[in-house]
């Protein structure tokens, strides 16, 4: 995929990583120079596929289930070349064997222990991992990772769109002066807190959309990745406006509004709250909290799939909470801020008819395939933007429902799984080994990642969040660009017009390395 721009952010917050933190699904925007973003670290490429198959129109076929219900009505739905109204369907992937339990909870721990992200700058200099971080940090670990990100800011400002309007130097150096590097102490006093809502975290600290044309909405430059809700954080540092936190996650860090972390009285709080014993996750595309006119803290606030609550017992739930009763409703303890930005809980009722779980779900490749429909038609968001999600950011939210914290990018290179690399594979090669594949294991291109649904009539076929591709047809070479959550074959193509399955890198189904594969 051709890099959209030329400068190098390679280091905007510098995030090159150890376990790579920012390389898997590489963020990619329509196919042209590299975009601020992507500079921001070569690592933080997310790339929304090249290509798009040309979505045909096949005559109109109504499917229905034995119980009488429609599957899909292709007068009304178009359908990528090459798949069948029934392959809509999650049940019509499912195998005898899909229920076959993939990794334990123990094994889950395991996994998420060795894959935590290491946030390196370009002087090597590394953020401790965000469970290992103390009271206090060296001040220059921070600057480095600042002074990075002052770096990368382009050199020609004009190739850059702010209200359709070229950037300019000085509006640069504007947001370079509001990240305060030069207020940095010697020692910072590391906060901890957890995220209280879903926006997305920047380059600089501002909430400017920024655009490489004029007539694009999708790729912000300025956006470095997602915040989602509850999430631990380590806080660093606020812009000089006071009014964004420069934060550290699992995987990365950036600037987020202030009003989005809530701050613990200290460690050892943080820490307790992030095992509470029982939790509730979001298992449907995503749960929106009702308007509650006694809670504006909580109110209309969405939950994206994967988000983990507390949840309170009944015989230790309030009878009632904001003059409703708890009857029907789990009662979960969500964390929001006080009027001096300080954590505070409060009870928030989730309809037992909401698509939630008691506990993570089982990792089976049945329940992997069933989450990933549920984002069929979804739209993209590249980074987390536009309250969506991009390739990798949908299979980490997948994930996050079974306890998996995969890592925001870098995702092929995660350790101790079962991984085969076909770099040097021919297309043949690479059919024998996806072929045996669990449904719900994930294939990786440079700037793409998918989830298998499995193999019909030689052709495999895939689930992913994609910016673009080429329709397999010979001769076809306009790009289409569904920026949606879409199924299709292995044999769409890139803008080089080779196909999905040419350039495919690795295939791994997240089940200990060495441990038989379900549907091997």
């Amino acid at each position: 995929m051709k890099n959209r721009i030329k400068i190098l952010i390679s280091a905007l917050l510098a995030l090159s990583v150890t376990v790579p933190v920012f390389g898997g699904c590489n963020i990619v925007k329509p196919e042209k120079e590299t975009s601020i973003t992507e500079k921001t670290a070569a690592m933080t490429t997310e790339t929304t596929t090249t290509g798009t198959t040309e979505p045909k129109i096949s005559e109109s076929i109504v499917l229905k289930t034995p119980d009488g219900k429609t599957v899909v009505d292709t007068s009304y739905v178009r359908l990528i070349d090459g798949v069948k109204p029934e392959m809509m369907q999650a049940g019509y992937w499912i195998k005898e064997d899909s229920g076959k339990v993939l990794m334990t909870a123990d094994e889950i721990a395991k996994f998420n222990r060795n894959n935590r992200g290491v946030i390196t700058a370009k002087d090597k200099t590394k953020f401790p991992k965000l469970d290992e971080f103390e009271d206090t940090l060296d001040g220059k670990v921070l600057r480095s990772f600042l002074n990075d990100n002052a770096k990368a800011a382009p050199k020609d400002p004009s190739k850059y769109y702010l209200n359709g309007k070229a950037t300019t130097p000085e509006y640069w150096q504007e947001l370079i002066a509001l990240s305060n590097i030069d207020g940095i102490p010697d020692e910072i006093n590391v906060r901890f807190g957890f995220t209280t809502k879903r926006m997305t975290i920047r380059l600089f600290p501002t909430e400017d959309r920024v655009f490489e044309k004029t007539s694009d909405r999708y790729y912000d430059s300025m956006i470095f990745s997602e915040c989602m809700p509850y999430m631990p954080v380590a806080v660093l540092h606020e812009s000089t406006d006071g009014k964004y936190l420069y934060v550290v996650f699992d995987s990365y860090a950036a600037w987020v509004k202030k009003d989005a972390v809530a701050i613990c009285p200290d460690r050892a709080d943080w820490q307790t709250r992030q095992d509470p014993g029982q939790w509730l996750v979001v298992t449907g595309r995503e749960l929106r909290l009702g308007n509650d006119p006694y809670n504006s803290k909580t109110s209309n606030l969405v939950l994206p799939m994967g988000t983990k609550m507390e949840l309170v017992p009944a015989d230790k739930a309030p009878e009632s909470t904001h003059q409703r009763t708890t009857y029907g409703d789990y009662v979960v303890k969500v964390p929001t801020r006080d009027s001096e930005g300080n954590i505070k809980d409060e009870y928030v009722l989730i309809p037992i008819s909401d698509d939630v779980n008691v506990g993570f779900l089982p990792l089976t490749s049945e329940n992997i395939v069933r989450l990933a429909f549920k984002r069929l038609g979804d739209r993209y968001g590249w980074a987390g933007d536009l309250q969506a999600n991009d390739c990798t950011g949908i299979t980490r939210e997948i994930y996050r429902c079974f306890g998996i914290l995969m890592p925001r990018v870098g995702q092929s290179n995660v350790n101790g799984v079962h991984k085969v690399n076909m770099s040097k594979m021919n297309s043949k090669q690479k059919l024998q080994v996806i072929e045996k594949l669990a449904p719900g294991s994930l294939i990786s291109m440079p700037g793409h990642m998918m989830i298998y649904l499995g193999t019909v009539d030689g052709k495999p076929f895939v689930i992913s969040a994609c910016g673009s591709f080429v329709a397999p047809a010979p001769g076809s070479t306009d790009v289409k660009h569904p920026n949606s959550v879409i199924l299709n074959s292995l044999y769409v193509r890139t803008k080089s017009l080779k196909t999905w399955l040419d350039v495919s890198t690795t295939a791994l189904t997240i089940t200990p390395e060495g441990k038989v594969e379900a549907g091997s």
